[in-house]
């Protein structure tokens, strides 16, 4: 079962077809038999885990995608939630519910953390047009960290989305303090003939940084909002000052699914389409690709050749067009009349893509359980049985690098047996992998542990 089937909850899905490329083969990365591990399970009787964070005494801190928060100490889950998002979301179909959580760098003192989750269509926008908004808002946590202060939701931002699906959904802090926001391209595809603008009917919401915030990673300040916004803007963000909205840190993403920081480096997985499964070390500024590609794959149609053009937000003019493919470029660039046209950059792990692939972001390693791991990038799959693979980024050769496949001892396939909604990591750096069984309360958190 893929990652839209389950999340439609049951809405048939056929396999996708394998897209043609059109400026040549891309090259998956290349694969390897990796460490051993086991999997320890750490809590049961969730559902459809879709993140976990750690409190500072130690409790864990679930969202379940059907808007509960719940909170889990060493005797197991606490009774009662820690709150609820579900009566303010819009109807958990397709990949809309709770979907982001992260708590403020200063936690500890000021009590406050973050969710993202597909809030109910304001009476401004139409049902015809849009399917929800992603909705960013900051609550604070009671003095006994057991639930949250009653009415102290503040919405920082909120997102129309004209689709129900690649909703990403991932929030971090960065080493500097600014929140870090992933958004998808809200389902561009899906709605090629409902009479929108452009950006949406002709498939482009990922390359137009100047009039939505979709298929980007944002970076906002939460703690020093400016007038009119709940939020500031960080000086240094790559469009301040030009042509683009301030937010963008990053764009050309289709479904920025799981992203995370390590040493100040953003990675992120992308979930593709037709051809590619991608991990992005994601570059400040950078436009990433989508849909002009998909990987390092032109998508079909639109490859016109190779270049790097002098302003990432430059429209294609086919007049300046035999000048620009003078030039000697490192990185593979393709256009159309209507996309944003720009340097863009190739992912650091990539592979062919089936119809029940979709890749689930992680985090790289800094435990010391598995020091085999250390340094490396871990993350996984949906498909069912669901692979965990590594990969160092330090690696300094050719794209895409070279992928380790984990082999998990404590199961007959080596792979797990339940799909992979999400990671986490602990205090001391050790990893978790949080799972779904597709039925209410088969869901499973489980530690990455060393082998036997």
């Amino acid at each position: 079962m893929n990652r839209r089937q389950f999340l439609s909850l049951g809405a048939g899905a056929g396999m996708a077809g394998l897209a043609g490329c059109t400026l040549g083969t891309a090259t998956d990365s290349l694969k390897s038999d990796g460490l051993n591990v086991r999997l320890e399970d750490v809590v049961s009787g969730v559902s459809f885990p879709t993140g976990m964070v750690f409190l500072p005494n130690g409790d864990r801190l679930i969202i379940e995608r059907t808007g509960q928060l719940l909170r889990h100490t060493d005797s197991g889950l606490a009774q009662g939630l820690f709150h609820d998002v579900s009566g303010q979301m819009a109807e958990v179909e397709g990949e809309r519910g709770l979907v982001g959580i992260a708590l403020h760098p200063n936690f500890e003192e000021n009590s406050r953390f973050y969710l993202r989750y597909s809030g109910q269509l304001p009476e401004s926008l139409s049902a015809d047009e849009y399917s929800h908004v992603a909705v960013l808002a900051e609550y604070e946590a009671n003095a006994d960290r057991t639930g949250v202060v009653q009415e102290s939701e503040r919405r920082i931002l909120t997102v129309p989305e004209p689709g129900p699906m690649h909703n990403a959904g991932s929030l971090t802090f960065g080493p500097e303090g600014y929140l870090y926001v992933a958004l998808g391209d809200g389902q561009r595809t899906s709605f090629n003939e409902d009479g929108k603008s452009w950006w949406y009917d002709q498939g482009q919401a990922a390359q137009n940084v100047t009039d939505n915030l979709l298929g980007g990673i944002h970076r906002i300040d939460v703690d020093n909002p400016e007038d009119g916004k709940e939020y500031g803007i960080p000086d240094d963000n790559p469009l301040v000052g030009k042509e683009g909205r301030d937010e963008y840190y990053a764009w050309g993403f289709r479904n920025p699914y799981k992203m995370s920081i390590d040493d100040g480096r953003v990675f992120v997985g992308d979930v593709g389409e037709h051809t590619r499964e991608s991990v992005y070390l994601v570059e400040k500024g950078a436009n990433h690709g989508w849909p002009i590609v998909e990987g390092s794959s032109c998508a079909p149609s639109t490859s016109i050749g190779h270049t790097i053009a002098d302003n990432p937000l430059n429209v294609f003019n086919p007049k300046t067009w035999q000048a620009l493919t003078n030039r000697v470029s490192p990185v593979k660039v393709c256009a159309t009349p209507k996309t944003s046209k720009g340097s863009i950059r190739d992912p650091i792990v990539e592979y062919q893509r089936t119809g029940s692939r979709a890749v689930t972001g992680g985090y790289v390693y800094r435990g010391e359980a598995l020091p085999e791991l250390q340094g490396k990038y871990v993350f996984g799959d949906y498909m069912v049985p669901a692979p965990l693979f590594a990969v160092d980024p330090a690696h300094d050769g050719k794209r895409p690098y070279p992928l380790e496949e984990l082999t998990v001892e404590n199961t007959e396939s080596g792979r797990l047996n339940s799909a992979i909604l999400s990671f986490a990591r602990d205090p001391n750096d050790e990893m978790y992998v949080l799972t779904t069984g597709f039925e209410e309360g088969s869901g499973l958190i489980r530690r990455i542990a060393a082998a036997e």
